[in-house]
């Protein structure tokens, strides 16, 4: 059992965790044992909204973390006291009224959202157990029996059921937050309200045969059997405006422009898999296997092995392996005292899309925010499917010194085919785009251990070790046989390219600010306005922007380039461990290499465009006529696009983390119900070594493989100590 209370740097944002975990093995018979284990996870937090928004005309800002730096750092959050009161300000009463100091100045910048919110009353308001809370459990019931046939031979049956229920309450209040305008249905709004709640359940069937035996010198062992899985997930969210009172925080049919969505999802696939494993005096290592598969997520027109009408997938693999410290002629050599040799080739498949990516759909939806109705969603490709990777390994194991220094290095090369991704419709069928096979990626990278022990005495114990991995992708092909495939977040372009890494940053180079409008003229740099007619001629204090195509003109088409790449040249890890009796101390530090970052928070407060608190970098913004400085100067939603996607905003990311430090003991304590006990207290995220801007470089907005790389702002991984009690029964 654990229970973890943890503090965020943030207020507002706690989270409580529970974790119930219990496992068992039982003789029912000579012949028949059963393990049964189950657990149970809960987590409940309060949740707010985090980092830079995206942008501004779906509603104001409603990060306090954002808000917090956007905000003026000398207006209070609190109502300025009577005159006649000793304080400046009374901290009992917050401040909920609407700025207004510019409200002439932009009186006729309709639907522009410039108000910004108070942080520390959307905080307040916005706190109440059904306001703003987070809510997952988990519960695992899995059982395994195992019937022999004497020592060789027996058949195990692994059931697994796994349920995880989500809930999550969401709640902008009325006070403390201005009224924003919402461009998805086009109406200024008072507030809004959001739940969630999702049900997913998975159940898991895994047969199998499993027969071993030693003839001589030679072991065998083969198993074989047949997994099933079955998924089911349902989602209900719904969203609507102006609950009328902060006391009322609820969806209803008062609520305006009511949003009402969900999913009903269901997926299964079944899997025949065989493997062989055969060693020879443990010298010489053969493993091969066989899976084919079938998934419900495909198409009835998919390609590979058909069978009962069913596409399968056909996933073979071998490895293979030589212990070269076990031949007689390298036995008795001194210091070498492992290694071994290794070298496989396996083929994996993919199908991590949308379960309906093969079936033409419906979704409800409403026109005009008020009439509701069918339309047609998505259009099946019946001929989806598996996404295939073939891999080739090769590597070594090695202790030497009597195992005082060992060290392990492994190279692969992977080709993927057939990706997964969206291709583009025809704008006849009103679908945007759909799921199809397309495009290859080729991949290649190392990683290499090292450890030493450096003292190996009765009572001390001294062990440091190193790890180093690299890796390289390139494109080959694309799908529709395009050369390159573009996506936007952020404000970024991510690039992906035919001869190219995946995923990377594409933009404008730049090369200083003009200091004098005599050097802005000399450039003649200028760029056409949206409307296709204005023609902007860029001047003293602007961005002087990289003409690569050398026309004169600053064009997206043509003088965009990469300039990062998301991905790092080395990372790794960096470890020491050192122990006196039953005392020890393990250090691990993280690094990574050569890898960049688009720091997006930084461009909003640096962009100088927006009526909110910028970084002192600005102090140094162009002002004058012959001034010489790298950040231009400031302008109302700037019109010359000074703050547009370039490498101003592209940052090394290469850091080094002390990742954690634990300290443990083991108290010598054995009894008949208690094998072990041990206290430990560890430290994690202690210190950070870098020269990004940001604050944590090991950060990024999404797990998904798009995206990396990018830093909207969100609450960096804070300091924290955890204690504990591990207790062996």
């Amino acid at each position: 059992m654990n229970y973890l209370m943890s503090e965020s740097p943030m207020k507002y944002n706690d989270l409580d965790r529970l974790n119930v975990r219990f496992n068992t093995d039982i003789s029912l018979l000579k012949i028949l044992d059963v393990r049964f284990d189950a657990s149970f996870s809960n987590q409940t937090r309060n949740i707010r909204d985090d980092g830079t928004p995206s942008g501004y005309d779906e509603g104001t800002p409603t990060a306090p973390s954002f808000l917090a730096y956007a905000k003026a750092p000398f207006m209070s959050p609190y109502n300025y006291a009577h005159p006649d009161r000793n304080t400046s300000y009374i901290t009992d009463h917050l401040d909920i009224d609407e700025e207004s100091y510019l409200s002439e100045a932009l009186a006729y910048y309709g639907n522009y959202n410039w108000k910004l919110a108070n942080p520390v009353a959307l905080n307040e308001y916005g706190d109440a157990p059904n306001k703003n809370r987070f809510e997952n459990s988990m519960l695992n019931l899995a059982v395994t029996p195992k019937l022999k046939f004497g020592k060789n031979l027996f058949v195990q049956e692994h059931f697994s059921y796994n349920l995880v229920n989500t809930n999550e309450k969401y709640y902008v209040p009325i006070n403390g937050v201005p009224n924003y305008y919402v461009s998805n249905v086009n109406n200024t709004v008072n507030n809004e309200v959001r739940s969630l709640f999702s049900k997913q359940q998975s159940v898991m069937s895994d047969t199998r045969v499993d027969w071993k035996n030693r003839y001589g010198a030679h072991d065998i062992h083969v198993f074989g059997g047949a997994r099933i899985n079955w998924e089911t997930y349902t989602l209900n969210s719904q969203l609507g405006y102006n609950t009328g009172s902060d006391k009322t925080p609820y969806i209803s049919n008062n609520n305006k422009y009511l949003q009402l969505s969900g999913q009903n999802d269901s997926w299964n696939s079944l899997a025949w898999y065989a493997q062989a494993e055969y060693n020879y005096k443990g010298r010489y290592f053969l493993q091969a296997n066989l899976t084919a598969e079938g998934s419900s997520r495909f198409g009835t027109d998919a390609g590979g092995l058909k069978l009962a009408d069913v596409a399968w997938g056909i996933f073979p693999g071998v490895q293979a392996s030589w212990v070269v410290s076990n031949e007689p002629w390298l036995a008795k050599v001194d210091g070498i005292d492992y290694l071994r040799l290794n070298a496989g080739y396996e083929v994996t498949g993919n199908d991590d899309i949308d379960y309906f990516a093969a079936r033409t759909y419906f979704r409800a939806q409403q026109f005009l925010a008020a009439i509701s109705s069918l339309a047609i969603d998505g259009i099946g490709n019946t001929e989806i499917q598996w996404e295939t990777t073939r891999r080739f390994n090769i590597g070594l194991e090695t202790s030497l010194i009597d195992n005082r220094l060992s060290f392990g290095f492994n190279y692969f090369r992977s080709w993927t085919d057939n990706l997964l991704n969206y291709q583009s419709l025809s704008y006849l069928s009103g679908i945007e785009k759909n799921w199809a096979n397309g495009g290859k990626l080729e991949n290649q990278g190392y990683d290499i251990s090292f450890t030493a022990k450096v003292l190996n005495l009765k009572d001390w114990q001294w062990q440091i070790g190193a790890s180093a991995g690299h890796y390289k992708n390139e494109i080959k092909e694309l799908v529709d046989g395009k050369d390159y495939i573009d996506n936007n977040i952020y404000g970024a372009t991510i690039r992906t390219q035919v001869g190219q890494a995946a995923n990377l940053f594409y933009g404008y180079k730049t090369n200083g600010v003009y200091a004098t409008t005599e050097d802005a003229q000399a450039s003649g740099l200028y760029f056409w306005a949206s409307n296709g007619v204005t023609k902007n001629n860029f001047g003293a204090g602007d961005v002087r922007f990289v003409d690569l195509n050398g026309d004169g003109e600053i064009n997206k088409e043509k003088d965009r380039t990469v300039i990062g790449d998301p991905n790092p040249d080395v990372y790794g890890n960096i470890f020491t461990t050192v122990a006196w009796k039953r005392l020890k101390l393990d250090v691990r530090f993280n690094y990574s290499l050569g890898n960049d970052i688009f720091n997006y928070q930084r461009q909003q407060f640096e962009s100088g465009s927006r009526f909110m608190n910028q970084t002192a970098a600005l102090n140094m913004r162009w002002q004058r006529e012959g001034q010489q400085t790298d950040v231009p100067k400031i302008t109302f939603q700037d019109p010359m696009g000074n703050a547009r996607f370039s490498d101003r905003w592209i940052e090394d990311g290469s850091y080094l983390k002390l990742k954690s430090v634990t300290l443990s003991y083991d108290l010598p304590l054995k009894s008949e119900f208690i094998q072990g006990l041990q206290f430990w207290i560890q430290g994690n995220n202690l210190l950070t070594f870098t020269k990004y801007l940001g604050t944590d470089p090991e950060t990024t907005m999404t797990s998904a493989v798009i995206g990396q790389g990018i830093d909207a702002g969100r609450i960096a991984q804070s300091r924290s100590v955890v204690a504990g009690v591990k207790i062996n029964l």
